[in-house]
C-alpha cells in the first residue's frame, strides 16, 4: 500500500467515509487499495484493464476531469476526493472548484504533489522539466509541476478552508474550517499564477507543514466537530 492509500484510509476510517472520488487514477496504485465502500475513478488513459475492478460499487470513468465534472451530479456528495490529475495550477484549481461543490462540510480533499522538490520539478510542462534536467546533467525524473501554487491560492482566496501540507511524499489535506483568521499574502490571482520555485522557498510557511499523523489528526478533529 502506498502513502496515498494509507493516508486516505486513515482519514476515511476516522470520518466514516462512504463515497470516494479519485481524479487521475493512472495504473491504479492508490485506487486499488482505498478501503471506502463506493469508489469512482477518473482518468483519460487508464493503464490497466478497468473491467478487473469495476463492479456495482466501483466506477471507472475514461474521461478528462473537465469532461467528467460536466455531467457528474452534485448529489450525493463525496466524502473524500483525491486530486492527482494533470499537475498544472490552472487544472488543479478547476478540479478543486469542482470538488468543493460535490462535497459536504465533513468532506476532505487531498491534493497531490503540493511541494516542488527543486527548480526543475516546479516547471509546469513535464517534458520541458525533464529536458532541462538532462541538459543540466541531472538523471532524476522527479516532477511535481506547479501544484504548489494551489496552496497559495487556497491561503489567499479561501479563508473558509483549512489545510495542512505533509512533506516527504508531499500532499495537502483540505477541509472546511471553523472561523479561519488568515490575511492574504499576495491577494492577486495572477501574481500567484506566476510564482516560481524560489517564491515558494521564500514563503514556505504558507504550506503549513505538518507530519502525516499531525495533519490527519487535526483534519479529523476539526471536521468531526463542524
Amino acid at each position: 500500500m502506498n502513502h496515498s492509500a494509507r493516508r486516505i484510509n486513515s482519514l476515511a476510517k476516522q470520518l466514516g467515509a462512504r463515497r470516494y472520488l479519485e481524479v487521475g487514477v493512472s495504473a491504479g496504485a492508490t485506487f486499488r487499495d482505498v478501503e471506502i465502500a463506493e469508489r469512482t475513478g477518473v482518468d483519460p488513459n487508464f493503464l490497466f484493464d478497468t473491467n478487473t475492478l469495476a463492479n456495482e460499487f466501483t466506477r471507472l470513468v475514461r474521461s478528462t476531469s473537465d469532461e467528467f465534472f460536466v455531467t457528474e451530479p452534485l448529489f450525493p456528495p463525496y466524502d473524500v476526493i483525491f486530486i492527482d490529475g494533470l499537475h498544472k495550477f490552472e487544472q488543479v484549481v478547476r478540479d478543486l472548484s469542482n470538488a468543493l461543490i460535490r462535497t459536504h462540510r465533513h468532506s476532505v480533499i487531498i491534493l497531490d504533489d503540493t511541494i516542488a522538490g527543486d527548480v526543475y520539478s516546479a516547471i509546469p510542462d513535464q517534458e520541458a522539466a525533464l529536458r532541462y534536467r538532462r541538459a543540466a546533467g541531472i538523471g532524476s525524473s522527479a516532477w511535481n509541476g506547479d501544484v504548489f501554487k494551489t496552496v497559495f491560492y487556497i491561503h489567499d482566496f479561501w479563508p473558509s478552508l483549512n489545510y495542512r501540507t505533509i512533506g516527504g511524499s508531499p500532499q495537502t489535506l483540505v477541509w472546511r474550517g471553523n472561523g479561519m483568521r488568515r490575511p492574504p499574502l499576495f491577494d492577486d490571482l495572477e501574481r500567484i499564477s506566476r510564482l516560481t520555485y524560489f517564491d515558494l522557498q521564500e514563503n514556505y510557511g504558507v504550506l503549513q507543514l505538518a507530519t502525516e499523523e499531525e495533519a490527519i489528526a487535526l483534519c479529523a478533529a476539526e471536521v468531526n466537530i463542524l
